[in-house]
């Protein structure tokens, strides 16, 4: 017989309310403003500092102490694909807060259901339909627009918080091929300790603490074709599951 996995203390449920309302009341009165800046196009890196500060004020107010490192610094001027590990619904708000600079998500459609999220996640970022691969198509023709204009782009190479997350779960061929077709390069990004502030497990819990984040150094493109996209993604995978495994000693 399978054995249930044990309860998480009281105090996690209370504390992940907590960040919930937080979620909500630096939200609210400022959403006039928020409406403002997703108006035009032009005024969208604008939205993007917006949520930044939202996921500041939102981490800060729950406990959550982040430090970033980087193994070389990002190119201001330079356009990248952010590849990080999936593991918990706080990757988005860490890697908005963390990584400078404007940049957008690439990621499944349901998160524009999301309750206020949706409301940056439709206008500002680019939903992916995993269930219809016309959609799907249309999505990464638009995500190589957006780099070619020069905006950087984030995606989970594992598409979604696998089950034995914060091992790493397979990598999906997106961003290696979208990386590879406009010829930017893609920077793994390591997240070891997200899942354990705010798990997926079913429940909605977690706990205060550190939130780590390791930026690896960017790994070119140039020149590479779409049958290297195999050899990127394993190259990538590895980068990150070795990281991870050292954070785990820590």
């Amino acid at each position: 017989m399978k054995r249930k996995a044990p309860k998480a203390p009281f105090w996690q449920y209370v504390w992940s309310v907590w960040l919930a309302i937080n979620f909500i009341v630096f939200f609210l009165p400022s959403l006039p403003l928020l409406y403002l800046f997703l108006a035009r196009k032009a005024w969208y890196p604008a939205a993007h500092t917006y949520r930044k500060v939202w996921g500041s004020y939102i981490l800060f107010m729950s406990g959550i102490r982040w430090k970033v490192e980087f193994e070389v610094p990002l190119d201001k001027d330079k356009t990248y694909v952010f590849a990080p590990n999936h593991s918990s619904y706080l990757d988005i708000p860490s890697v908005t807060v963390m990584i400078p600079g404007y940049f957008i998500f690439m990621a499944k459609a349901e998160l524009a259901k999301i309750p206020l999220f949706g409301i940056f996640f439709k206008n500002l970022d680019i939903p992916v339909n995993r269930k219809s691969a016309v959609q799907a198509h249309k999505s990464f023709l638009e995500a190589g627009k957006r780099l070619g204009e020069g905006t950087s782009i984030c995606l989970f190479p594992e598409g979604t918080i696998p089950p034995g997350s914060p091992v790493l779960g397979r990598f999906k061929d997106g961003p290696f091929r979208l990386a590879i077709e406009s010829q930017v390069e893609i920077v793994p990004i390591t997240l070891p300790d997200n899942h354990f502030r705010l798990p997926d497990k079913g429940s909605f819990y977690g706990s205060p603490g550190k939130m780590r984040m390791y930026v690896h150094r960017p790994i070119s493109t140039a020149g590479l074709k779409l049958e290297d996209t195999e050899g990127l993604k394993q190259e990538v995978y590895r980068i990150i599951e070795s990281k991870l495994a050292t954070y785990a000693h820590q």
